[in-house]
């Protein structure tokens, strides 16, 4: 298989010699892109885990319903599924089988109904557990947690769930988390997909479930890297150092970011500053930093390393450097993703008024941006924040904010 490509882009194509230089460099991933001829996917080993807690009466459980079936209608033979619903009790709706009766399965689904509380934790381990019986190697084994409520029975805090997420996340099963309508925990559901290597989505309305269903088993099907983490190794001969990741990414206990899975095709951004001391009386060029890409796929751990070198100008040369059009886009995006999280961070802490503050300096730095397809898009969901804060629906804002920093932290293309 071709392997992913690193592509090293800095803001400015030099550095000032004369003084220390403020650095801005995307990191840019370019999963392969895989022959058509080629593209059979790995099987897979899911379990859906569905909320069926009063909450999700009505139009929520069809929809669930509607998803689930979806899901098996794109299964095979080769797939493996479980189906696991939780209220303050779990029910094995479908143990852990080869998608080889999808009628029976459907029926099953039809059957799923209502009951009380949300016991989401003892859910998630069901389904890991189903997962995890039959884990598969070379197989895509994941779990897909579906919740419109608030963990309420059994464990309820992201630092009590997420720990149990990750251990088996490093046993090779991976949780995706789908968060529905305005009153489930974005931040216990976020937690649960970071430490699971998975996806968070957050989906407003209930029609649009089987949609984010087919998304979410479409990635999977084009995953061509799992595990997926980068290494930033700046030069300590000459003391450059790192001083900011731009995106909100969880770090590794050995300090490296952890990315997404990479998908046939996508690319996944990470912008970076570093600081870069002056080199008085040198030319030539100057090796600033080195990064190192680590994933897995069905043959095994691979790394691949690359090297960003600058030459070194003087302070009039340094000047007439023009931006990088792409570094700039990246960079509003990211700042933007920022501004949102600080804008949640206020509102969580009563000050409307710095929430405001936010919000409008985002929609600030959008609007003095080039204009670009990466960026375009911002000024509409900013307005549209600024509509819920000015509206009093802090909840939705909340969501929406967390969703969206969190989408363009991890590069995701919008839907």
């Amino acid at each position: 298989m071709t392997e992913p490509r690193i592509e090293l882009l800095p803001l400015h194509t030099g550095l000032n010699r004369d003084h220390a230089t403020l650095l801005t460099v995307l990191a840019r991933i370019h999963a392969p892109q895989l022959p058509r001829a080629a593209q059979v996917r790995p099987p897979l080993n899911l379990a859906l885990v569905i909320d069926r807690s009063g909450s999700m009466s009505g139009q929520p459980l069809q929809m669930a319903r509607a998803a689930a079936r979806a899901a098996v209608q794109q299964l095979s033979p080769r797939d493996r599924l479980s189906i696991v619903t939780f209220d303050d009790t779990v029910q094995l709706v479908v143990p852990s089988q080869h998608v080889t009766d999808p009628e029976a399965l459907q029926q099953a689904i039809d059957r799923i109904e209502c009951g009380g509380s949300t016991a989401l934790y003892a859910g998630w381990l069901e389904g890991a557990t189903q997962v995890a019986t039959h884990l598969q190697p070379g197989a895509l084994n994941r779990v897909i947690l579906l919740t419109d409520g608030q963990a309420n029975v059994g464990p309820q805090r992201s630092h009590d769930i997420a720990p149990q997420v990750e251990g088996l996340a490093q046993r090779g099963v991976s949780t995706s988390a789908i968060g529905l309508g305005a009153h489930y925990d974005e931040d216990l559901l976020l937690a649960v997909a970071n430490a699971g290597d998975g996806n968070f989505e957050h989906v407003e309305r209930p029609e649009a479930l089987p949609a984010f269903f087919e998304q979410e088993l479409l990635g999977l099907s084009r995953t061509v890297g799992r595990v997926v983490s980068l290494g930033l190794e700046p030069n300590p001969e000459h003391d450059v150092r790192v001083t900011e990741v731009l995106n909100d990414l969880k770090r590794a206990a050995t300090g490296r970011l952890q990315l997404p899975n990479l998908l046939d095709g996508q690319t996944t951004d990470v912008v970076l500053r570093l600081k870069v001391p002056a080199q008085p009386g040198r030319s030539g060029t100057l090796g600033v930093l080195r990064v190192r890409l680590a994933w897995s796929d069905a043959q095994g751990r691979h790394t691949r390393r690359a090297q960003l070198n600058l030459p070194l100008l003087d302070s009039d040369a340094y000047g007439q450097l023009p931006e990088d059009a792409e570094v700039q886009a990246a960079v509003t995006v990211l700042e933007t993703a920022r501004l949102k999280r600080e804008g949640v961070d206020a509102l969580d802490r009563g000050d409307r008024v710095y929430a405001a503050r936010a919000f409008s300096a985002a929609v600030d730095l959008v609007s003095a941006a080039p204009a670009s397809a990466a960026t375009r898009p911002e000024l509409a969901e900013l307005q549209a924040l600024q509509g819920d804060l000015a509206a009093g629906r802090d909840a939705e804002l909340r969501k929406r904010a967390v969703s969206q920093s969190y989408d363009r932290s991890r590069s995701k293309p919008r839907r």
